[in-house]
């Protein structure tokens, strides 16, 4: 699995990569090394925003996003939104 972070307003540290790798392993490791992961992270005064975009060889597309106040409850929220979308797609 292929994985870009990209930070609008926003500097991608090593707390957050590793945050995003860990939480990535739990939720959505099944995907296999075929798949493209994109991850877009911004923020606007109090509104933290994450974006996570999923792209597969056999080509479908999945797509969730998040706003919360805490940028890391955005990222978990919009990985376990992407969960979700890939145990349907594969049912």
């Amino acid at each position: 699995m292929k994985l870009t972070v990209t930070g609008r307003n926003i500097e991608i540290t090593d707390g957050i990569r590793n945050h995003l790798n860990d939480k990535m392993d739990k939720t959505i490791a099944d995907l296999g090394e075929a798949a493209d992961v994109h991850v877009a992270l911004s923020v606007e005064k109090h509104r933290h925003f994450a974006e996570v975009t999923v792209k597969k060889t056999k080509g479908f597309t999945l797509h969730s996003q998040d706003e919360t106040e805490d940028l890391y409850t955005s990222m978990d929220k919009a990985l376990e939104k992407m969960e979700k979308q890939i145990r349907k797609n594969k049912e």
